[in-house]
């Protein structure tokens, strides 16, 4: 996520407060020892990168619903933000594709408040939606409504809830969930940085400061991944306003308290592209910024060369996936209880030029949306 999450008034100042002295002393500290370039893996180091394997559940489960038939059903997304191009995304899409089956689409924006979130949650309760796609920035909070909706007849499916159990007996009301392959993700992002930086070199993380199961289970595999491959994860900062602004907060503290990292793993492109203005203001050079999501401020950032490189999600297919799957338990036809998108592609300067954007995929695919 990116944009949305506000904090009080007062707390917003002494973050700004912290992360300018924070910047002053990574200054003082690393102005005289800028880093160079990164050092290289050997090809022998580079052929053990190679050999570490992707397993994964996310490879055991099912990349589609059943195609569904048309209907006039009404369907619902509760977005948790408000202008995030990766939840927007996943809106339009969803929209497209239930217009396209002749149904009607709305799609409600939290704003990053989870009372918000709950408000609007019953709001769609009430009026009657046939199913609702459920983005929960707090999923214990929405309990309550997930059962009242279940209750009501609505159906309900759900993106990255459960990380270890396939089944929507293990959803806590939710008929189904699409994964978006954050572990198959964080494996191409701690590969990256192996094949790019010495064994044994030092990273940091950012995740964000409201824990979003998604962003705890991803930060948690870019952990995992980056140790099978040698790395050393030396500690991780959370990004206060899940913005670009936060991402430099966030790294700057990391600089701080870690000054001898070689690289940063974060959540979301907006916190890597943050990051790596921090770095730069503290004259800090030579560091791999690796984000996820894979949207237009990604591809332009790495182009630009403010981020190194980023995993772009198929959140077009999500969108699609979840009135699929509205559809199809509308229709009565059976789903699984854990479906994953399409398979991340890691986009950096070598592809970024013949990489397609999200907004390209739905007008490629909904021509006349």
């Amino acid at each position: 996520m990116s944009k949305g999450i506000l904090l009080p008034a007062k707390r917003r100042w002494w973050i700004a407060v912290g992360a300018c002295a924070l910047a002053i002393v990574c200054a003082a500290t690393l102005s005289s020892t800028s880093r160079g370039s990164t050092t290289s893996r050997s090809g022998a180091a580079r052929a053990a990168v190679a050999n570490v394997p992707f397993s994964s559940i996310e490879q055991s489960v099912s990349t589609s619903y059943p195609k569904p038939k048309s209907g006039k059903f009404r369907l619902a997304y509760l977005n948790p933000e408000t202008g995030q191009e990766f939840l927007n995304i996943l809106g339009q899409s969803m929209g497209l594709e239930t217009k396209k089956l002749g149904g009607s689409f709305t799609e409600l924006y939290a704003g990053g408040s989870v009372n918000t979130q709950v408000s609007q949650f019953n709001q769609l309760i009430a009026q009657k939606v046939n199913g609702i796609a459920v983005f929960g920035l707090d999923p214990k909070s929405l309990a309550p409504d997930v059962a009242r909706a279940r209750k009501a007849g609505i159906h309900l499916v759900t993106i990255d809830l459960n990380f270890t159990n396939t089944k929507a007996s293990a959803l806590g009301g939710y008929e189904s969930q699409v994964w978006q392959r954050r572990d198959q993700a964080a494996y191409l992002t701690a590969k990256y940085m192996a094949q790019h930086l010495a064994a044994g070199s030092s990273l940091g993380t950012i995740d964000l400061i409201v824990k979003v199961p998604s962003i705890v289970f991803s930060i948690q595999r870019d952990d995992y991944w980056a140790k099978k491959f040698g790395l050393k994860v030396a500690g991780i900062a959370s990004n206060p306003t899940d913005d670009i602004a936060g991402g430099e907060t966030a790294m700057t503290t990391l600089l701080g308290q870690y000054p001898g990292i070689k690289g940063l793993m974060a959540y979301n492109d907006a916190s890597a592209i943050g990051a790596y203005a921090a770095a730069r203001s503290a004259g800090v050079t030579g560091l791999i910024f690796g984000g996820e999501n894979g949207g237009s401020d990604a591809l332009a950032a790495i182009k630009a060369g403010r981020e190194t490189f980023s995993p772009k999600i198929d959140a077009p297919g999500i969108g699609k996936d979840w009135a699929w799957g509205l559809y199809d338990l509308q229709e009565g036809i059976k789903i699984p209880g854990t479906i994953t998108s399409g398979t991340p592609v890691l986009v950096d300067k070598s592809n970024v030029s013949s990489t397609v954007s999200w907004e390209q995929q739905l007008k490629q695919e909904y021509p006349g949306g």
